[in-house]
C-alpha cells in the first residue's frame, strides 16, 4: 500500500510541473451514513479497536481543470480522508450555469482504507471469494465560485444497493484555485473600441 501512495505522490508531483495553471487544493467535510456507519436500528459499528466508527471524514484534495469548452470543464481530483478513511479519486464534468455557479456530475473509485470495513468473504461453488475494498460510486452537486475561492455542496453514492454494506456521504467543500479554468456561463458582451478617426488633408 506505501508503494502506491508513493507513485500518487510521484504522479501528482510530475504533472503539477507540467501543468499548473489549472490546478487547485480543497478540503471537504463528508457526513457519513449507511449500515457502514450504524445499523438500520441505530446501533453504531465498531471497528477492530471496540471504538464507534467515525461518521464523517475530512478530505484533502488535490484537483486538476481542464476546460473543454466556454462553459464546460472536467474536473479531476484525488483526496486523502481522516476520520472514517478513505481515499476518493473522482472524475466529473462542471457546467457554468452563470458565470460563478456551476452544477457537477461525475464517478469516482473510493479507496475504502478504514479498518471497521471488511470485505465480503464467501464461497463461490468450490472457489473462496473475497469482496474488494475499492468501490465505484457517483457524485453530483453544485459550486459558487468567487475568483479563486470555490464553496460546494454535493452527494457522494459511495456504494449502495447491498443490505450488508451501504454508504454515502453528503459533502461541503472549500477550494482554492492556483490557475484559471474556462470562463463559464454567461458573459456580458465586450465593448468595441470606437474607430479613429481619419485625418484629412487640407
Amino acid at each position: 500500500m506505501k508503494k502506491i501512495y508513493s507513485l500518487m505522490v510521484v504522479a501528482i508531483l510530475g504533472t503539477t510541473t507540467m501543468f499548473g495553471q489549472g490546478f487547485g487544493v480543497g478540503l471537504d467535510y463528508m457526513m457519513l451514513s449507511g449500515t457502514m456507519i450504524e445499523s438500520e436500528s441505530g446501533i453504531a459499528v465498531k471497528n477492530t479497536a471496540g471504538e464507534d466508527v467515525s461518521s464523517s471524514s475530512a478530505v484533502l484534495n488535490l484537483s486538476y481543470t481542464h476546460p473543454l469548452s466556454e462553459k464546460l470543464d472536467m474536473v479531476g481530483s484525488l483526496g486523502y480522508g481522516m476520520g472514517f478513511g478513505l481515499i476518493p479519486m473522482k472524475a466529473s464534468l462542471s457546467y457554468g450555469i452563470t458565470s460563478n455557479v456551476s452544477a457537477n456530475f461525475g464517478m469516482g473509485l473510493y479507496m475504502i482504507t478504514d479498518d471497521s470495513y471488511a470485505p465480503y468473504e464467501g464461497t463461490i461453488g468450490e472457489d473462496e471469494w473475497k469482496g474488494s475494498s475499492n468501490e465505484f460510486g457517483l457524485n453530483f452537486g453544485v459550486n459558487y465560485q468567487m475568483n479563486a475561492i470555490g464553496i460546494g455542496v454535493g452527494y457522494d453514492m459511495i456504494k449502495g444497493g447491498d443490505d450488508t454494506y451501504t454508504l454515502n456521504a453528503i459533502t461541503i467543500g472549500l477550494s482554492y484555485a492556483f490557475g484559471s479554468s474556462s470562463e463559464k456561463g454567461d458573459k456580458p458582451a465586450k465593448k468595441k473600441k470606437p474607430a479613429k478617426k481619419k485625418k484629412t488633408s487640407k
